[in-house]
C-alpha cells in the first residue's frame, strides 16, 4: 500500500563508455556460449549453458549468499567503480549443489567511468538535504554513480513518520538531481473477531508488553497521533488484550493483537517456505505501531518498521486486521533487503505486485496450517478490512478493480509514481495464471465488463502455487533495482529451469513475451545547471520527484529573469527565484503566464541567480522557459 497522502493515490549527458546495451536473455538449453559476450551490457537474465560459462566481471563485490530451496544458492554482486555503487549494477549468481552456475540474472555495466569529481563531503550533501526538508530523521548517505549520465551521485535518505524522503545530490555541485519518498506504503481478539493466542512478555512491576518473549515482535500505540513511531509501548494488566473502542481508536487493543500476531505468522512463513531469517535474512525485530492519526485506511513500511491506521469505521476497518495487508508491507521490506526495486514506473509496480503475490501465497500458508480462523484464502488484496468494495485488487481479475490485466493496457501516466498500484495488476496476473493455469481473465470478459482479444491465444499450463511462489520469490528478490517487466519476466523463465515455459506462457498472457526490451535506468525529472546560459529551460513536460536548480552568473548586480513559459501543477509544483545568497524573492505555481506576453521576476540585487523546480510525485505540467533577463535596480 502507498503512503498517506493529501490527495488520491496517484538524462543526463552522454556516457563516454561503451554503449549502454541492453541485451535481450539468454534462457534455455538451446542458447550457446559463443552466441553471447563474456560480460553482457545492461540487463540480462542467463540459463543452461550461457549460465555455466559465465564469468563473475572483475569490478563486482560480492555483497550476499543466501540459501534458496533445492540446495541452491544465490550470490549477489554490486559493481563498484572508484568506490561508489552502480545504481541497478547488481548481478546473482545462482549454482545447484555440485557448484554449477544454473542462472544469472541482473545488470552489469562494463567500461562505465565517472565523468565528474567527487568534490562534496557526505557531510556537505547531507546538509544541503537537511536545508531543503529539515533535519529530523534518522539519516543515510551513501556515494553511487549513475550509469545513465557516468555522475557521481550521493544517495541521501531520511527515515521519518509516515514519509522517507530520498535526494540524489551531485558530488560535484551539490545539486539535487532526484527527489523522491521511498515509503512503500497471551490471549487476544482481533479486529474480526475471534480469539488469537499471542506470545507476550511479563514486567517485572506486574502487567504484560504486547512484546514476545523472544524479543522478535513488538507492537507500539501511537495514540492516534501522527508524530515519529514507533509511540508507547502497548500494555496490558492481566494478559487478555481485548479492550475495545467503538471506533478501534486507542486505546483498542484488537488492532494490536493482529499486528503482533499476523507480523509472527509472516516470520514464520519466510521462515518454512524459503529459510529467510526475518525480513532482512538476519533476524531483525519487526516493529509495528498501531492508532497512527485519525480515520487513516492505510498501512506502510518506513525502512525500518510497519505503520497501521484505524480505517475510517465506513470504508475500511484497521488495516492490521488484515494477513495480506499485513504480509504485503512487511515484503516491501524483504525487497528492501534484496532486490531494492526502485519506487517508480515498472520496478515500482514489480515491488508492489510482489507484496501482493507473497500476501495472497500467505492466506493459503495460513489456511493451510490452520493459523488465521476468521480468514479465507483468495486472490483479492484487502479484502478482510476494505468494506466498500470488498478489497482494493484482484490477482485473479485485475480490471475488477480497474486495473490492467495486460501490457497493452498499462497505465503511462505519472500519477501514483508512475502507476505503481495500478501497473501491479500485469505482473499480479501472471502470478496468478501460473499458479493456477487458463487464460487472461480479460479473454472470457472480466467482472467488470471489460474484454480484449490481445493474447488470447494463449493458455497457462499451472505450475502449482507452491511452485510458482518459490520461482517469482527467487526471481524478484534478485532483481537489478530498476528492472522492469520484461527482466521480471526473463529472471522468472531463467529461475524456473524445466517450469521456464509455463512461467514464460504466463508471461506471454498478459503480453509480456520473450525478446521483450529490458529496463534501463530511469531518467531524472529535470537536470539543473550551476552555469546556465540564456535562454534556459526545464524538460516540457518535466518529471515527477524532480528538484533541480539553473544558476545564472549575470556579471553585475541588478537583473530579473523573464519567463515566457511557466506552468506548474498548481499548489503541489513550485518555481522559485532565489538571488545568490540563497534568499526566495519569488515562489510561482500554476499557469503564472497564461494571457500575458510573459512575466518579469522581482529584481535580484546580487549577481547571481537561480530558478530551482520542484517537483511532487504526481501530475505534470510545461514546466518553464527563461527566454531573457531584464537589467533593474535593486530596492
Amino acid at each position: 500500500m502507498s503512503s498517506p497522502h493529501l490527495r488520491p493515490l496517484r538524462l543526463l549527458a552522454a556516457l563516454t563508455l561503451a554503449p549502454l546495451t541492453l541485451t535481450t536473455s539468454l534462457v534455455g538449453p538451446g542458447a550457446a556460449a559463443a552466441d553471447r559476450p563474456e560480460h553482457p551490457s545492461g540487463s540480462f537474465a542467463l540459463s543452461g549453458p550461457a549460465a555455466r560459462t559465465y564469468t563473475v566481471p572483475d569490478d563486482v563485490r560480492l555483497v550476499r549468499t543466501t540459501d534458496l530451496t533445492g540446495d541452491r544458492t544465490a550470490s549477489r554482486y554490486q559493481q563498484v567503480v572508484d568506490g561508489a555503487s552502480v545504481f541497478g549494477g547488481q548481478v546473482t549468481v545462482v549454482e545447484n549443489a555440485a557448484g554449477e552456475t544454473t542462472a544469472v540474472i541482473g545488470a552489469h555495466f562494463p567500461g562505465l567511468r565517472p565523468q565528474n569529481a567527487v568534490a562534496q563531503t557526505r557531510t556537505e550533501a547531507r546538509g544541503v538535504v537537511e536545508g531543503r526538508i529539515g533535519e529530523w530523521g534518522e539519516w543515510s548517505t551513501r556515494l553511487r554513480l549513475d550509469p545513465r549520465s557516468a555522475r557521481l551521485f550521493y544517495e541521501v535518505g531520511s527515515i521519518r513518520a509516515a514519509h522517507r524522503p530520498v535526494r540524489w545530490v551531485d558530488a560535484q555541485t551539490g545539486q539535487v538531481r532526484k527527489a523522491f519518498d521511498a515509503v512503500n506504503e497471551g490471549e487476544g481478539v482481533g479486529v474480526k473477531g475471534g480469539t488469537k493466542q499471542v506470545d507476550t512478555t511479563a514486567l517485572a512491576g506486574g502487567g504484560y508488553l504486547l512484546r514476545s518473549v523472544d524479543g522478535r515482535q513488538q507492537v507500539y500505540d501511537a495514540g492516534n497521533g501522527t508524530t515519529n513511531p514507533p509511540g508507547q509501548p502497548m500494555t496490558d494488566a492481566d494478559d487478555v488484550w481485548d479492550e475495545s473502542q467503538r471506533t478501534f481508536r486507542s486505546p483498542d487493543q484488537r488492532p494490536g493483537v493482529d499486528a503482533h500476531y499476523y507480523s509472527s505468522l509472516v516470520d514464520d512463513f519466510y521462515r518454512d517456505v524459503f529459510g529467510r531469517d526475518s525480513i532482512d535474512d538476519q533476524g531483525m525485530k519487526l516493529v509495528s505501531t498501531v492508532h497512527f492519526g485519525r480515520r487513516v485506511c492505510n498501512a506502510f513500511w518506513n525502512g525500518v518498521q510497519m505503520t497501521y491506521g484505524d480505517g475510517d469505521g465506513r470504508n475500511c476497518l484497521p488495516l492490521s486486521g488484515a494477513l495480506d495487508v499485513v504480509a504485503h508491507e512487511l515484503t516491501h521490506g524483504v525487497t528492501e533487503y534484496t532486490s531494492n526495486l526502485t519506487y517508480e514506473n515498472e520496478s515500482g509496480a514489480l515491488n508492489e505486485a510482489f507484496s501482493d503475490m507473497m500476501g495472497s501465497t500467505l492466506e493459503f500458508y495460513a489456511a493451510q496450517h490452520g493459523a488465521d480462523p476468521t480468514g479465507t484464502p483468495d486472490w483479492r488484496i484487502g479484502e478482510d478490512v476494505v468494506l466498500d468494495t470488498l478489497g482494493f485488487r484482484s490477482m485473479a481479475d485485475p480490471q475488477e478493480y480497474g486495473h490492467p490485466d495486460h501490457y497493452s493496457e498499462r497505465y503511462t501516466g505519472t500519477d501514483d509514481n508512475g502507476g505503481v498500484h495500478t501497473n501491479s495488476g500485469i505482473p499480479n496476473h501472471a502470478f496468478y495464471l501460473a499458479a493456477e493455469g487458463g487464460s487472461n481473465a480479460g479473454c472470457t470478459g472480466s467482472a467488470s465488463g471489460h474484454q480484449h482479444a490481445a493474447d488470447c491465444d494463449v493458455t497457462v499450463p499451472a505450475v502449482g502455487l507452491d511452485r510458482a511462489q518459490h520461482v517469482f520469490y527467487d526471481a524478484f528478490t534478485n532483481l537489478p533495482e530498476y528492472a522492469n517487466f520484461c527482466d521480471a519476466r526473463n529472471a522468472t523463465v531463467a529461475f524456473a529451469g524445466p517450469d521456464g515455459p509455463s512461467i514464460g506462457d504466463a508471461w506471454a498472457a498478459v503480453g509480456v513475451h520473450g525478446g521483450c526490451e529490458p529496463g534501463s535506468p530511469p531518467p531524472a525529472p529535470c537536470v539543473g545547471d550551476d552555469a546556465a546560459t540564456v535562454p534556459f529551460e526545464s524538460p516540457h513536460p518535466y518529471g515527477n520527484n524532480g528538484d533541480c536548480t539553473w544558476t545564472y552568473h549575470h556579471g553585475v548586480p541588478g537583473f530579473a529573469f523573464r519567463f515566457s513559459l511557466l506552468d506548474t501543477e498548481k499548489d503541489y509544483d513550485f518555481v522559485y527565484v532565489r538571488d545568490g545568497s540563497g534568499s526566495v524573492l519569488a515562489r510561482y505555481h500554476g499557469d503564472a503566464v497564461k494571457g500575458k506576453k510573459g512575466l518579469t521576476t522581482p529584481c535580484i540585487p546580487t549577481s547571481t541567480g537561480s530558478v530551482q523546480l520542484v517537483t511532487d510525485e504526481a501530475v505534470t505540467a510545461q514546466g518553464f522557459t527563461v527566454d531573457a533577463v531584464e537589467p533593474c535596480t535593486p530596492r
